[in-house]
């Protein structure tokens, strides 16, 4: 009897050990395998014929992504001389899957929060961003410069990002607004607004911009007012796993080296693609 629970104990004490061991990045490989949603114009999203600029995603047969994170993460790996690999994941499961190591890096229009920061680290910004109200063109909230123009407004977010939040700010900004619980992808969202469902959503201004020059029944506008936004609220950066000190530097080397020229020209001709 002694000798089972002595074997179960050091059964345990290795399990223990093993489930403890952090995923760590292997820079012999030289191979970036990055997360993104593939639904998020013009940051990301996937198309099925091949371009000149699209790039292949490993795990959707036939599949390509598109948009301003593509162009960032073949601009990483090309200075850092790393292949990239491109797979597709929901938002919600992108920091799961860069710690179970099945990514190495999210590139995919994320924040970094300071909740997101618990868990992960992230690179110097690769995008600043400013943030606007998608609603459809004869929504009579279209005017609207302040807060309490948005009376009566039914207000919807995505899931576990910035937009989400900044959603809830406005029913708290103004108790005449709803806030409806938030939807995982911007497609849904925007359906929603389209069914009458929501009045607005909060967004990036590419991405309303984008959305706006494929679908003649939307457009988007500015408030007056400003936001409660910390700095992390208003960039974009890559999330890596906190062992990876080291790939971490190396992103950041690569970012300085790609100017705010050519990043304005990616997102330019993100915003020009749309979504095929």
């Amino acid at each position: 009897m002694k000798k089972i629970m002595y074997v179960g104990m050091l059964f345990l004490m290795v399990l223990s050990v093993t489930s403890c061991k952090k995923v760590k990045f292997d820079e012999t490989k030289k191979t970036l395998v990055v997360g993104l949603e593939c639904d998020y114009a013009p940051f990301n999203w996937l198309e099925t014929t091949k371009t000149e600029t699209n790039y292949p995603v490993e795990n959707v047969s036939g599949g390509y992504a598109e948009g301003y994170d593509v162009q960032m993460a073949k601009a990483i790996c090309k200075e850092l001389g790393y292949t990239l690999v491109i797979k597709k994941i929901s938002f919600d499961g992108l920091i799961s899957a860069l710690d179970s190591g099945a990514i190495d890096a999210i590139i995919a229009g994320m924040s970094p929060t300071d909740e997101r920061k618990l868990s992960i680290q992230f690179s110097d910004a690769y995008y600043h961003s400013k943030h606007v109200l998608l609603c459809l063109k004869d929504s009579p909230y279209v005017n609207a410069k302040t807060f309490q123009q948005l009376s009566g407004a039914k207000v919807i977010g995505q899931l576990s990002t910035t937009y989400d939040t900044l959603a809830k700010q406005i029913s708290q900004k103004n108790a005449h607004c709803t806030y409806l619980q938030g939807l995982e992808t911007i497609p849904l969202i925007v359906n929603a607004i389209k069914s009458n469902v929501a009045d607005l959503t909060v967004l990036e201004e590419p991405v309303g911009k984008g959305l706006v020059s494929r679908d003649e029944a939307l457009t988007y506008f500015a408030l007056d007012e400003a936001f409660d936004l910390n700095e992390a609220d208003t960039i974009v950066s890559v999330g890596l796993r906190k062992v990876d000190t080291s790939l971490c530097e190396k992103i950041n080397q690569a970012l300085a080296k790609i100017s705010p020229e050519m990043r304005d020209t990616y997102m330019e001709n993100a915003v020009n693609a749309g979504e095929n």
